[in-house]
């Protein structure tokens, strides 16, 4: 008699992002993981009660993933880094991109979204341009930029993104985040006398 395969549910969902990474959640399915996995559909559904709980899965590791990338120094700014990962993910994780905003997992999004603004907003704590800002200037001012970094982002991740092909590399949208970040400071300088 074959033996059955036994597979972890972390092996499960990260069969079930690389699904959604290339193809979107609507393509997720148990035959799909088990596809992925080489395996039938129930040791799947042997190790998950739900194709619920394997989506909200991946939703929390597109958030992880977003995280990631606006960690990472692209400009030596930590501002402008935060945004530049933010657009980054849209640009190169379109379909993580949407999870991430999907009204579906409406309460996991708010949730990560708020742990992911307060991540954010302890980094600004040091930050030399805001050092002495209270903090409701500075959660004004991470919110503001998150409201231009979406929809830049959004832009780069729906089918208009055709119009944006001058910024199709990371340098040309590492440029356009500076020169509007000077545009921005410009504007916060002259508000705060």
């Amino acid at each position: 008699m074959a033996r059955k395969k036994q597979f972890s549910i972390n092996d499960i969902i990260e069969a079930a992002l690389l699904i959604v990474r290339e193809k979107g959640m609507g393509h997720l399915t148990a035959r799909s993981i088990a596809s992925a996995m080489g395996s039938s559909t129930m040791p799947i559904y042997s190790s998950v009660s739900s194709m619920r709980e394997v989506e909200e899965a991946v939703v929390k590791r597109s958030w992880e993933l977003l995280q990631q990338y606006q960690l990472v120094s692209r400009s030596g700014d930590i501002y402008t880094d935060m945004g530049l990962g933010y657009v980054l993910f849209a640009k190169e994780e379109k379909h993580l991109f949407q999870c991430i905003h999907n009204e579906t997992y409406e309460n996991i999004n708010t949730v990560c979204g708020e742990k992911n603004f307060e991540l954010h907003l302890k980094r600004l704590e040091d930050y030399p341009l805001t050092i002495h800002f209270p903090k409701e200037s500075k959660e004004k001012l991470l919110f503001r930029g998150f409201l231009f970094c979406h929809g830049f982002a959004s832009l780069i991740n729906s089918s208009m993104g055709k119009f944006l092909r001058a910024l199709d590399t990371e340098k040309a949208i590492i440029d356009f985040f500076r020169e509007s970040s000077v545009i921005a400071w410009k504007g916060l300088k002259s508000e705060a006398g």
